[in-house]
């Protein structure tokens, strides 16, 4: 067999290795994988359905869990915008010549209420949710309060990353 005759077959297997793991990167990335308690993990599923299976709602549940959902969304976005108006007008005054410190430390703290206002919201919402389960559904519910931080904490630091 000739030099050329065998690069030709290592470079087209090279090709079909590479191709194969390809195949199988992505199609390990769609299925559900399992954590160690035996569940399934909900990577690409949103935090309703994830709560719904941890919890196993019957069906008169998910309609009072889509109850105390459409209330949290409605008071969450109330309070993002809120807390977008006030990081506006805080950055504005980055604009004047000279920074009226009291101005801003005042939107300041009403940026930190409407922190707080945030954190209050969520708690309630998870005492919302914790009411509407059964007897048998409290532990699940307990076992999934240990995971909450690292459900819906904050992600990877800050929004957009910190400054350049």
């Amino acid at each position: 067999m000739n030099r050329t005759k065998l690069l030709t077959i290592a470079v087209l297997g090279l090709l079909v290795i590479n191709l194969i793991t390809l195949i199988f990167i992505f199609n390990n990335k769609r299925e559900h994988h399992h954590d160690p308690r035996g569940n399934q993990s909900h990577q690409n599923e949103g935090p309703k359905q994830l709560i719904i299976d941890f919890l196993h709602f019957d069906s008169s549940q998910q309609k009072q869990y889509e109850g105390i959902i459409k209330i949290h969304q409605v008071k969450s976005r109330e309070i993002k915008k809120t807390l977008n108006e006030l990081h506006e007008l805080l950055y504005d005054e980055l604009k004047n010549n000279s920074i009226n410190k009291n101005k801003a430390d005042s939107i300041i703290q009403k940026i930190a209420d409407c922190h707080i206002n945030f954190e209050h919201l969520n708690f309630e919402h998870f005492q919302k949710i914790k009411s509407i389960c059964k007897d048998g559904q409290i532990e699940n519910f307990n076992d999934f309060v240990l995971d909450l931080t690292h459900l819906f904490g904050p992600k990877n630091g800050p929004r957009n990353g910190p400054p350049n």
